[in-house]
């Protein structure tokens, strides 16, 4: 590690009198906070820039694990008592989080072989705040009072296991403490002993399909918030599909996690909605309440300003010919696909400029 410096850049010392009192931090932040706090601000090699407000990133975090377990708890009081196959949502959410899971221990521990902690910590903070907390519990959340699958509510406990496996290294007392919580333990059965379980490959569609229904919900998240639509104003959504989005096994997820009524797959622009562009994909969305044409064209406007910007960066790159004769053949042709997407963007998005009024 590099030098320790407050956030003002000066070194730490005793005649300046920035250097904290670490065990009234932890009186105040606990150990768990103080561990995260200095973890997350330490890349290898580097000046550790230390600030307190990390402290309270590292006990927001412990509380979004804590309300996590609360919410998985009240989870394993309401399995159904019928063996059933989940449904198809709920299988696809598991398959999701087991590929991202799998994924992110390759990365990890790699991170952890090079002995960049700070990024695998980071790494696991993102797998369990965005993916598992705000994405995968949404997913296969029941509706109000109903009941979850059994199987489902197992493969969510297990899932919550393995990531505790993972911050343990980083965060051993509130991992500790979860792990026994979220089932009977035979003594000796600790956390701190067990073995990591051995990498298995991700599915390449799989995530590539998660990514893509992330990315579509955010969207339409955002265009209801800019047209003024409630959370319970209802929609109907179409989509204009390039080929690369299958909606099937995802189409209660989204319905759910959107507020709409259908799902409609159509092969021509729908006339008097929203429309966005996420990736390759088209979508409308037809709602009762009176839009506003302006508020839809400046977004528009905005996204086309934006990614003729990155096509520009990207075509001068490809037309630098120091860049073409030394980069990597893999390299060339990741630029060569970011053109063709964003002209497959552009163009679309020219096209529902057209289209409105």
């Amino acid at each position: 590690t590099g030098i320790v410096r407050d956030k003002q850049g000066r070194k730490m010392s005793k005649s300046l009198g920035n250097s904290p009192d670490l065990l009234e931090l932890i009186d105040k932040y606990g150990a768990d906070a103080c561990r995260f706090g200095i973890m997350i601000s330490s890349p290898a090699g580097n000046d550790l820039l230390w600030d307190e407000s990390s402290n309270d990133q590292g006990r927001n975090f412990i509380n979004k694990i804590w309300n996590a377990l609360r919410l998985v708890n009240i989870w394993e009081g309401r399995q159904s008592l019928i063996e059933q196959e989940p449904v198809a949502n709920n299988n696809f959410a598991i398959d999701w989080f087991e590929n991202r899971l799998n994924e992110s221990r390759i990365e990890i521990e790699n991170l952890l072989i090079d002995f960049r902690l700070s990024e695998a910590l980071k790494t696991i903070y993102s797998l369990i705040w965005d993916d598992f907390c705000s994405w995968y519990l949404e997913w296969v959340k029941p509706g109000f009072e109903e009941p979850i699958e059994a199987m489902v509510y197992n493969k969510t406990a297990q899932f919550f296991e393995e990531l505790m496996q993972l911050l343990h290294p980083f965060m051993p007392f509130i991992t500790e403490e979860i792990y026994h919580l979220l089932k009977e333990r035979k003594e000796g059965d600790d956390i701190t002993l067990k073995l990591f379980p051995k990498n298995i490959l991700p599915e390449p569609e799989i995530l590539k399909t998660g990514l893509i229904l992330k990315e579509i919900i955010t969207a339409i998240r955002d265009a209801r918030n800019k047209n003024q639509l409630k959370p319970k104003d209802v929609i109907q959504l179409y989509i204009q599909s390039s080929g690369e989005f299958n909606s099937v096994p995802v189409e209660t997820i989204l319905l759910k996690q959107v507020n709409a009524a259908a799902i409609n797959n159509v092969k021509d622009a729908v006339p008097e909605t929203i429309s966005l562009v996420v990736q390759k994909e088209k979508l409308y969305i037809k709602t009762e309440v009176a839009l506003n044409s302006e508020t839809q064209k400046e977004q528009l406007l905005k996204d086309l300003t934006y990614l003729k910007g990155f096509l520009s960066s990207v075509e001068k790159k490809l037309g630098n010919e120091k860049f073409v004769q030394n980069a990597k053949p893999e390299v060339i042709e990741l630029e060569r696909r970011k053109q063709s997407d964003t002209e497959t963007k552009i163009k679309i998005i020219e096209q529902s400029l057209a289209g409105l009024p």
